[in-house]
């Protein structure tokens, strides 16, 4: 069978391409198996997000659409209750006990500096 090859060059030169194209070929089907795959589920992905980014955005119409009622500060009802065991102490500026006292004041009665201690020590 040896000399078979050795005698005829050609044929097996054509017996070896044609297999190293049946080797490429399976190797491009089987990527673009996974190429289909991994691009249906980035579409999925997609769809997902964009069905959330809707979702906000009427979320955010609706507030547009009864601006008439004012937004309010929320204030916790832990840190209320924190605040109020504080019995009117003064705690440290920056500490968690100042932190919490500013969670309970409104907001229109913070001053620039408190606003970035705020955003220093509490976030």
């Amino acid at each position: 069978m040896l000399n078979f090859f050795r005698e005829q060059k050609l044929i097996t030169a054509l017996l070896f391409g044609s297999l190293l194209v049946l080797v490429l070929g399976v190797g491009l089907i089987v990527h673009s198996n996974n190429a289909a795959k991994e691009a249906a589920q980035a579409e999925a992905t997609l769809q997902r997000l964009t069905s959330i980014a809707n979702s906000a955005s009427e979320q955010l119409k609706e507030t547009v659409v009864y601006a008439d009622v004012p937004i309010t500060d929320v204030k916790p009802e832990d840190s209320i209750a924190k605040v109020a065991a504080l019995n009117g102490r003064t705690p440290e500026v920056g500490s968690a006990d100042w932190c919490e006292v500013m969670m309970v004041k409104d907001a229109k009665d913070w001053t620039k500096d408190e606003q970035s201690l705020f955003a220093k020590n509490c976030i």
